[in-house]
């Protein structure tokens, strides 16, 4: 019996951005762009999906749960998602 094996995917590690750089490139994308809006839907699945894990694997459901499973860490993600992206618009500002 052979089994279906999806090809290697090989994950390279782009050159990493300046804190300016990330900034900048956060600040030129708009609230519409597909991209941005995809990104936040994927955090908010992710963050969504750990609540409900955390719930259902402590007693009382309540306790901690915005933090196990990294839900928590997700919310800090779209917080410094924005905020960067605030900090590089006021850069672009800047003569």
């Amino acid at each position: 019996m052979s089994f279906w094996r999806p090809e290697k995917i090989e994950i390279t590690k782009p050159r990493t951005f300046s804190e300016v750089e990330l900034n900048l490139a956060l600040a030129a994308i708009a609230d519409e762009h597909p991209l941005w809006r995809a990104v936040h839907q994927l955090i908010d699945t992710a963050e969504d999906n750990a609540i409900e894990q955390a719930g259902a694997n402590m007693d009382p459901p309540t306790v901690l749960a915005g933090y196990v499973g990294g839900a928590g860490h997700l919310r800090m993600l779209r917080e410094e998602l924005y905020s960067r992206r605030e900090i590089g618009r006021e850069l672009l500002k800047k003569p």
